[in-house]
This record gives structure tokens, sequence and C-alpha cells, in this order.
């Protein structure tokens, strides 16, 4: 399968010069405008307009590196590298930043050589350049290919035709015994210690063990690679990209022109640049019938293979037969009118029945021509979204008009479409014991031999509503495909599964048993693969979720969308394909092939970091400041092949109590962290999800620190206690001296001396007291603002913790809001900090004269210009109402400036109310803080919940 992107979905222009992938995964493609990286999701593009200090216009080259940086090679700006966010220039002379560069490699000693246009140059460690190439004495020709040899020297092929080789300064002929002098465009290595040459004469192989191939005579070939499977590809100056293997060679549609980009990634997926983008071509678990294969109709409603090994294709166009592989059209109108929709399809004993929709149901011969034409109704005919041919030669038929059987000319009603639970007859099932089953719109129905019939009513008998079709397995437990999930009927006891036990949905069509173990039940979201004895473990209690594989339109799927309500749904073919309707074709899976990614570990980046809304380098050992109140850290897992099935789970080490599931989220959001060290580690796993599986798991770390206050640093405390031991040592050391000297003079006056201690001993009554008033200050100051007199952040923490244990264990209301004052930097600008401390004293009297009514409001400074307010027994509504109050008084403050000028103050609040998913004290802040956000984005100066 053949994807691509272009200038819409990202790229800064169509034409890709060179592809390469780097040490992280990440991919790389150079255009005309810069380059971009890619993630499988989305590009990041760097141009010299959003890239300061990098003249990137021209991409021609890319050398990904082992220490994670990445060289790019521009059309006449010389090499930058790349390297944790960073761009660099290379070299030390002026000459070396106007370099032509279409080619660069590094070689053992670390020497950076650069193809740049008639001369091969050598970049020493100190960035000098020296003209290696005329040194050694290449012909002086432009360079076209440059290749380490694996054996410390440099390939080189240049328009003067052949290849030199170039090792310890001196310059040979290479491959003059299977190349000659041929202009030779592309080199690389066969994977097997042999090697490939593309050039005007085609392909040349030559094998490990002298063997030569010579393919493609006469073409001219710009790139050639032999991928990890043996195929070889190959890109023609004719534009065309072409695989060759064992079964030939085959042309792969590519959009524009093909040029020298072409890759093989990690994941054995093959990319090319083209004048029209970037192209990944990967093998695919499904392939599609579509209108152009010659269907009559994309909207497929069923499908079945008769013996002879015919499909037979039903759709809302009519009906389909492919058959050696060639597509006929089946005409079923007599007349050479249009053919009516086919919703249901059986075949026995060398016919084939259709049910259709308004014509009733016909039977044709193996040649697909009409031989009979069953009329149902007498005016209109129903709906036949089921038919069941049986060995009488009759066949039941089920519909809008419920079920009936016809035989030899006669039409039967069993079951009244009007009656309850059959209502519509969907689905048709012969059980091996004879029992027929009838799937309907009100739950479902069993046919005995006997003529008996047994009913459960849908929502009342059974747990679903809806039933779509039937499968008896060799454990004799029946299965059942329902808009409620899958079911297992044991007996008379239903079992259910269903999004609670990891199914990506709920509504299943059909049921498929591939013979390998597994269950393939069709959806209106892609085809779900689940091992039949996970619903064992499911039941035994030793399996949480089902570890669901999907197949949809990335697995190449002709569409997502699977149809029901007809029959057959799907089918299993002789040759073990699986082959399911949807709105957009025919589906065709290879069991085989589908999940053999299963397990593979995808590599976890981080990809950005900003810090405030302000973007930060990514760097190693990552410090935030004091007063950080907003980290927001991006990063992706690199699979290529399906990225929309990766699923992520994050955890702030030291923060986090458990995995916050993130789903197919790419963002971890804090606010407000408290001081500390803590390390982000974010996990990532390809579908089917089961976190169990550690070495299904990527992982990535970042190690950060929020750096507290300088008065909460442990030296900063440390000296303070310090300082406090040594005034009382010194008040211990003057009070004993003291002491002594009345003692010495207590024989010469005792009257003088009694007095005197009845004076210290109030002086220590006095100190006593003292002490106790500093004690009380310091632990006031531990848990107040300075400034404004406000409980401070770890007050606050401390309070909203027990208004969210209070609330959640008496069940009342709780709201919790982050008030932050407008345009505060502007007001220590133009005014001063003098009045910009006014400006917090002034509001924190306002909020502080709400703090004590009804006992439901505290306020607490939470950070630079920011307040919290905890609202408890308040409601959302009660809670606006006060917040919009105190939003009026602080607008309302008159403040004046030293100069005279009036202060207009105010100030914007987010709120968020306890509920469920935000039903504790980290949710509620991040819930107010986005609120906050809000008001900011919408103009300030508002309350916003």
């Amino acid at each position: 399968m053949v994807s691509g992107w272009t200038m819409d979905d990202g790229l800064p222009h169509n034409m890709v010069h060179v592809v390469a992938q780097d040490r992280d995964g990440f991919m790389w493609a150079g255009t005309w405008e810069g380059v971009v990286r890619f993630n499988g999701r989305h590009f990041t593009a760097f141009d010299r307009q959003n890239t300061p200090g990098a003249e990137l216009s021209g991409v021609f080259s890319i050398l990904p590196e082992d220490d994670g940086g990445v060289l790019f090679g521009t059309a006449a700006d010389g090499v930058f590298r790349y390297y944790r966010g960073r761009w660099q220039p290379l070299g030390a002379e002026e000459e070396a930043h106007h370099l032509p560069v279409s080619g660069m490699l590094r070689d053992r000693d670390g020497a950076l050589w650069i193809a740049s246009a008639k001369r091969l140059l050598r970049m020493d460690g100190d960035g000098y350049l020296h003209d290696a190439g005329a040194a050694a004495g290449l012909p002086a020709a432009r360079v076209i290919t440059l290749v380490a040899d694996g054996e410390g020297g440099l390939l080189v092929a240049t328009e003067a035709g052949g290849v030199t080789r170039l090792r310890d300064g001196q310059a040979s002929g290479w491959g003059v015994d299977w190349l000659g002098t041929e202009l030779v465009r592309a080199l690389a290595r066969d994977g097997e210690g042999g090697w490939l040459a593309g050039g005007d004469d085609g392909v040349r192989w030559r094998h490990a063990d002298g063997r030569i191939e010579h393919f493609r005579p006469g073409q001219r070939v710009d790139a050639v690679l032999r991928d990890r499977l043996g195929a070889i590809w190959m890109n023609f100056s004719s534009g065309q990209l072409v695989r060759r293997s064992n079964g030939g060679d085959e042309r792969l549609q590519v959009p524009g022109t093909v040029g020298q980009a072409l890759l093989e990634d990690r994941e054995g997926l093959v990319w090319v640049g083209s004048t029209d983008g970037l192209y990944r071509v990967a093998e695919v678990a499904a392939v599609g019938f579509t209108q152009e294969d010659g269907l009559g109709s994309d909207y497929v409603r069923s499908v079945l293979q008769s013996d002879d090994g015919a499909l037979w294709i039903g759709h809302a166009g009519g009906l389909n037969r492919w058959y050696q592989g060639r597509m006929q059209t089946i005409g079923l109108v007599p007349d050479g009118g249009r053919d009516p929709s086919v919703l249901s399809l059986d075949y026995r004993d060398g016919m084939l029945w259709a049910g259709t929709y308004d014509r009733g149901v016909l039977r044709l011969d193996m040649q697909g021509r009409v031989r009979e034409r069953i009329r149902l109704g007498e005016h209109t005919e129903p709906m036949v979204r089921a038919v069941l041919a049986d060995a009488s030669g009759g066949v039941w038929i089920g519909g809008t008009h419920g079920l009936a059987h016809y035989h030899d000319g006669r039409l039967e009603s069993w079951l009244d479409s009007q009656g309850q639970p059959q209502s519509v007859v969907q689905a048709l099932y012969r059980d091996v014991d004879g029992t027929l089953w009838i799937g309907t719109t009100g739950g479902m129905a069993a046919l005995d031999g006997t003529g008996a019939i047994r009913r459960w009513a849908g929502g009342r008998d059974m747990p679903a509503q809806y039933v779509f079709d039937f499968l008896r397995d060799a454990a004799g437990d029946l299965w059942i495909a329902s808009d409620r999930g899958l079911l297992r009927m044991r007996g008379d006891t239903f079992h259910v599964y269903d999004h609670r036990h990891g199914l990506p949905r709920d509504k299943l069509f059909r049921i498929l048993d591939d013979q390998r173990g597994n269950f393939w039940l069709s959806s209106n979201h892609g085809i779900f693969r689940v091992a039949r004895g996970e619903f064992d473990q499911i039941d035994a209690g030793t399996r949480r979720l089902l570890a669901v594989h999907v197949v949809d339109r990335s697995d190449g799927m002709p569409g997502n969308q699977g149809n029901g309500a007809s029959m057959p749904s799907g089918w299993r073919a002789d040759n073990g394909a699986l082959l399911f309707p949807t709105s957009a074709g025919l589906g065709l899976i290879d069991p085989r092939i589908a999940g053999h990614d299963d397990g593979r570990v995808p590599p976890v980046v981080f990809e950005s970091l900003a810090v405030d809304g302000v973007e930060q380098p990514l760097q190693a050992g990552l410090q935030l400041g004091p007063g950080t109140r907003r980290l927001a850290v991006g990063y992706a897992a690199l699979n290529f092949r399906a990225p929309d099935k990766l699923r992520y789970r994050y955890r702030l080490h030291g923060f986090d109590a458990g995995w916050v599931e993130a789903g197919a989220g790419t963002e971890a959001l804090y606010t407000n962290l408290p001081p500390g060290r803590y390390r982000l580690e974010v996990q990532a796993m390809t579908l089917p999800l089961d976190w169990t599986r550690q070495e299904s798991i990527g992982s990535a770390v970042m190690a950060l620190e929020v750096v507290p206050p300088l008065w909460k640093r442990p030296s900063s405390r440390l000296l303070g206690l310090l300082l406090l031991a040594g005034a009382v040592a010194l008040g211990f050391w003057l009070h004993t001296a003291s002491y002594r000297r009345n003692q010495r003079r207590l024989h010469r006056e005792i009257s003088v001396r009694t007095e005197e201690l009845s004076e210290k001993n109030r002086a220590l009554e006095a100190a006593d007291r003292e002490r106790g008033s500093l004690m009380q200050r310091l632990e006031h100051q531990a848990t107040h603002d300075e400034l404004t007199g406000l409980p401070n952040r770890r007050a606050a923490d401390r309070r909203l913790q027990q208004a969210v244990a209070r609330a959640r264990s008496a069940v009342t209301p709780l709201c919790v809001a982050l008030a932050d004052v407008d345009h505060f930097k502007h007001i220590n600008d133009n005014h001063g900090h003098e009045v910009g401390d006014h400006v917090l004293q002034r509001i924190a009297t306002v909020l502080r004269g709400d703090d004590d009514c009804a006992g439901m409001v505290f306020a607490a400074r939470h950070g630079g210009e920011e307040f919290l307010l905890v609202l408890e027994g308040m409601g959302r509504h009660d809670a606006l109402r006060r917040l919009r109050e105190l939003h009026v008084r602080v607008a309302g403050l008159q403040i004046v400036a030293p100069d005279g000028s009036p202060v207009p103050v105010t100030i914007s609040i987010g709120v968020a109310h306890l509920q469920p998913g935000c039903d504790d004290a980290r949710s509620l802040l991040v819930a107010a803080d986005r609120q906050l956000y809000r008001a900011k984005r919408e103009g300030r100066n508002r309350v916003v919940g």
C-alpha cells in the first residue's frame, strides 16, 4: 500500500530530494523550502524563516549521526547540524558557509566528507576544509554518489564514470571487473556481502560469491536498495518506482516523478521522494475490491464463495462474480433495467440465492443466469436481509416481512414482522443439530426440527436488542454478534463481552473463525481480531481486558465502516483469506500477515517543552524556577506503519499517585507543581492494548526539578536554625554570667540581691513570653504570604486536600477558582513594583473580606499575581455568583500611582467544580487553570467556568 503526504499535510515543498531516519527514529525529508521532521502523525518544518541562523532553503543531503544529531547539506549554504533543538553551521572558514552540498559521509576517524559540485572535500575536527579528492587524484567531475566501503575507505562515483576508492589518501579503481567505466548513479549493499549499482544501463548486482546479475539494461536508475525481505527497489529516471522480487517486477503507483530519495526504515517500510511529495510503501494485511476493480458499487452488503472458487459479491448496484482473476457483472433484470441492491446471498447444490432490496429473492445458476424469481409481496417487495437454502431444495427468507419458507412454488410464513421479538429478520444460522437460529431487530428466536419456536425478547430475555450473526464453536458455545457486544450462550445463560472488556465498539455484525484460534468481528470501526482463549480468561478472572487487534484503512482495508444487517456480511475463503463487506468496497484480509507487528516496541521520544506557554529547548536535567505555573511536555511514539494505533499513558513520579491514561493524546500537562525533584515517564503501546505486557511497551523518561524559593531551601532553613540556636545560647550565657555575678554579691547585699533576683525572674518570664510570640510568628510566616497576609501555597494545598476529602465524604458541592491579575507586568513596568505590591495587597484585602462568609470561602496567594479560592458547600451557580461579586469589587478599587495617575485593576477568574473525572485536588487545579487560560484568551477581566 502506498501512502503519501504533500504540502497540504505539512510539507514545505512537494519536491522531496532526500529522506533519512535519525537515531531516535524520526523521519527527515529535505525539500526546496527547508527540511521537515516527521513523527508519523505530523510534520515539524525548519526553514530560514522559522529557524534563525539556519539557511535551509534547499536541502539535498541528510546525514544522521550516532549521538542523535543530524547534518543537513544545502544547495548553497554549506552544512548545518541539528542537536537537541539547536542549530549550528559547520565550518571554521567563510568558504564552508557557501558550499553547495549534494552528499555527506563520516569516516571512522570522525572527519566529514562533503560532495560539493566537482570537488570532494574533507572537513577536519576543527572545521577546516581540505580538497582531499584533488589531492588523491580524483577526476574533476561532479560527485554523484558517496558510500563507505566497510573497510575504512570511501567509494566515490562521479560523472567521469566508474567508481573510485579512496583510502589513506590514495585513489584506486573499484569494481572495474563488473562495472567498467559505466556512469554509476547509485551504490548500495545487498545485506549479504554483495553490492548493487544503478546507472544509465540498469542495475548490476555483484553477489558475495562473485556472481553478477544485470537487469533493466538500457534504463537509467537513479536510486536502488535491497530490503530486508530480499526485494530490490529501483527509482528510474522516467519517474517510476519498481519493486523486483521472485514474482517479477512490480511497478508501484507513486504520484509525480521519483528521484534519488529512496530509503528502508527500521520497520521495513520503504520511503520515496517524488516531485509530488513524500511516499511510504508498506506490506499490508488487507486489500480491497472497489469500483476501480470492476465492482458495480463500493457499498458492498454480502459475499460468499461457491464450490467452484468464485466469489459472489452483493452490493448496492447489484451482483458481481470474481472468478479466475476477472470481475464479471451479473445482470439481474431481464429487460436491462436497473439491477436491485443485493442484500443477502446463499449457495447450495449448484444454485445461488440472492435476496434483494425490492425484487424479492432470485435463484441463479453458476453462470449467473436468473432461473427463478420469488415474490414476497402483492404490491411492494420487502427487503430480504437473509436467505438460507436447505437440503430439501427450499430456502428460508428473512427480512422486513419477518420469516418465510419457500419450496416448490409455495411460500409459507413462519414469523410475522409485526410480532415481538421477531421484528425484522436479519440473520439465519443452521446449527449442527438442525436448529434454525433467527436474529432480528428485537431479539432472537430458535426453530427446532419439530417446528417449535422459542423466542428471546431483546432487553428482557437477553442482553441485546439487535442480533446480527451466530456461530457455534467446537466447544459447543453459541456466539452471537449483537448491538450490545459479543454474547456467548451456554445453556440458557448469556455472557457479555463489550467495551468494558476492551472491545473498541459494542455493535458487531459478523463472527468468523480463522481456524487459527482467533475470532474476527466486523464493526463500523474496522475489523477486530481476538484470540478465542482470551474470552475464557475473562470468565475465569485471569484477564481484565481483551487484546484486540484492529484491521482498518491503515492496514489496506478499503474502508473502516463494515456493513451488517445483511447475510453473510463476511466469509472465510478456501485459501484462508477473510472477506468483509464495507461501505467503500470489499476488504480481503490475510490473517497470516495481520498483527505480525503486534508486540513491536515503539520508541518514545520527547518532542516539545513549554514552560508558562513559552517553548524551551529539550535538555537533560531540566530545572524550573520558583513560581513556574504551567508545564506542557509533548511526546510521540515513532510507529510509521500504524501511528493511529498507538496509545499512551504517563506519570510524574513524585507527584502522580498512578498512571494517567492519555489514550491517543500526545501532551502531558501540569500546573503549579510544588518544589521538588521529579521524573516524567511516558509509555506507549501499539494496539492491542495490554499494559501488563511489559515487553511490548516503549518508554521515555525526563528528569526535572522545580527549584524552591530561597527561603524554602534547606540551606536557608539550616541557617535560620543555627541563628536561633546561637541566640538561645547567647541568652543562656548572659543569664548564667549574671547569675554568677549575683552569687558573688550575695554575701555583700542580701537585701539588694533578693530584689535583683525578683527582677531577673520577671525578665525571664518576659523572655519566655517573647519566645512564644516568636514561635507563633515563625509558624504564621511558614504558612502565610508576607506581602498580602493571605495563606501561602503550602497552606492552600493542605486546605484544598481537606476540602476535597470533606466534600467527597459528605457528598456536598465544592468549587475551586484561580484568579490572576490582568496586565500585572504592565502595572509593574509603568508604575513600579511598589505600586504592584500595593495592588496585590488591596486585592488580598477584598478576598480576605470574603474569607469568613459562612465559612465557605478560603482565599490564598497561589504564586506571583495568582490567587486560589476554595468555595466549600457551593454549587457551580452559587460559586459563579460569589466570584462575580468579588470580580466587581476588585474592578472598583481606587488605586492611585505616586504621579497621581489612576491605576485600573481587573482580574480574570477560572472556575472548576467537583464532578466525575474531576474529583481530586490536582484535576480541579488543572481544570481551573484551563478555564483561567480561556478567560485570558477571551479578553481577560471576566469569570469563566
